[in-house]
């Protein structure tokens, strides 16, 4: 029996050895709570600034402006909240495609009242227009937060940080970003991209579930987001997830040596692919650019064809797995937001294959030959 091919590392990551021994042993020998005193206590909470230290570094920031958090999900409706709360916003320019964790936020301060929503118009590849960004910012209620993803986790299309941190700066907005997709497989000087705030989860990056983290510019403006305890400097309080940060930490780390070859393995593995469906006249087309763009996601569009409508399950079936997400929903599948705006007509369906460095060559041969037994049974 044929080994399962993994396609779908923008949902999630497989753990990776040295991180599961992390886990395993932070499990056996750091048992205290990080908040006490004696020794047990201040093994955790060194290991817990050990591991701050390794995510400023990767950011290229200071530990003081990096807080732990559960996931993105947290992250982005915490930095929302904050905006609304504590920096007095009065408008929120984002995308109808953003990640539902900051779609659905910003949409719920819209509709409470008092916040003036705007959406930017994407083109095909999700890739919004700086000139927009900037009439938009001229005409809005000061003071504003922009909101928009850095890596798209549906297309791979990547928004420019810098010239958007300086149209912000321009205007004194605030801007975040959903980074979730990028830390780990693109380089995020944040100090040099001068934005104001940025999240990441780690189980995107061969870490664990149910930990992430985000990076704030200005603490001080910023009020707690949970009450109780000190913990993660009177901002998150609640015991620290020691296991969680420790793998996080670890992970990053792992990702970040040897950097520029498993980014150069993630660029072979995507052009890889797409010339073989383009050579086997498979692919009708892309959602992802062919510039400006993560080599972790690849966003093909497949032609309304028999077999198609079951090209997700079938895939599945022959060992390979990919997610979807189309136009129309069909069975158990579900809608794409991203998709309905970006191809609102379209036909046949959408597949999106997201590598790590783990994934071969080969079995990308396998993965053609699968989607020919799908598509072009009789070839």
């Amino acid at each position: 029996m044929n080994q399962r091919i993994y396609l779908d590392n923008a949902a999630t990551t497989p753990l990776l050895p040295e991180v599961i021994e992390c886990i395993t042993q932070t499990s056996k020998n750091i048992f205290g709570n990080p908040s006490s005193i004696y020794k047990e206590g201040a093994a955790a909470k060194s290991l817990i600034e050990e591991s701050r230290k390794i995510l400023s570094n990767f950011l290229e920031t200071s530990p003081s402006q990096v807080f732990f958090t559960s996931c993105g999900t947290e992250s982005s409706n915490m930095i929302i909240q904050a905006a609304v709360r504590n920096l007095n916003v009065k408008t929120i320019i984002s995308s109808p495609i953003e990640h539902p964790c900051v779609l659905y936020s910003c949409k719920e301060y819209a509709q409470q009242g008092g916040i003036q929503l705007k959406y930017l118009s994407p083109d095909q590849f999700g890739r919004i227009d700086l000139n927009e960004l900037e009439f938009i910012l001229q005409q809005s209620e000061a003071p504003s937060l922009v909101s928009l993803i850095h890596t798209h986790n549906e297309l791979g299309s990547i928004t420019p940080i810098k010239s958007i941190s300086e149209i912000c700066k321009k205007y004194n907005a605030y801007y975040h970003s959903d980074t979730v997709q990028s830390i780990g497989s693109v380089p995020l000087n944040v100090t040099e991209l001068d934005i104001d705030f940025a999240t990441g989860s780690g189980h995107k990056f061969h870490g664990p579930k149910g930990i992430g983290f985000v990076y704030i510019k200005e603490p001080t403006l910023i009020k707690p987001f949970i009450y109780g305890g000190s913990q993660e400097r009177n901002m998150r309080s609640g015991t620290e997830n020691i296991i969680g940060i420790a793998a996080m930490a670890k992970a990053l780390q792992i990702n970040t040596e040897s950097f520029e070859q498993k980014l150069n393995q993630l660029n072979i593995l995507n052009n890889y692919l797409k010339s073989g469906l383009h050579t086997n006249g498979l692919s009708e087309s892309y959602n992802t650019p062919d510039t400006e763009f993560n080599p972790k996601i690849l966003s093909v569009n497949f032609s309304e064809q028999k077999g198609i409508e079951w090209l997700l399950m079938n895939l599945d079936i022959n060992g390979i797995s990919a997610s979807g997400g189309s136009a129309c929903s069909s069975g158990t599948e579900k809608s794409s937001h991203v998709l309905n705006y970006i191809r609102p007509n379209a036909k046949g369906r959408t597949v999106r294959f997201s590598f790590s460095h783990l994934n071969t060559l080969e079995e990308l041969d396998r993965t053609i030959e699968i989607l020919l037994k799908i598509l072009k049974p009789n070839i």
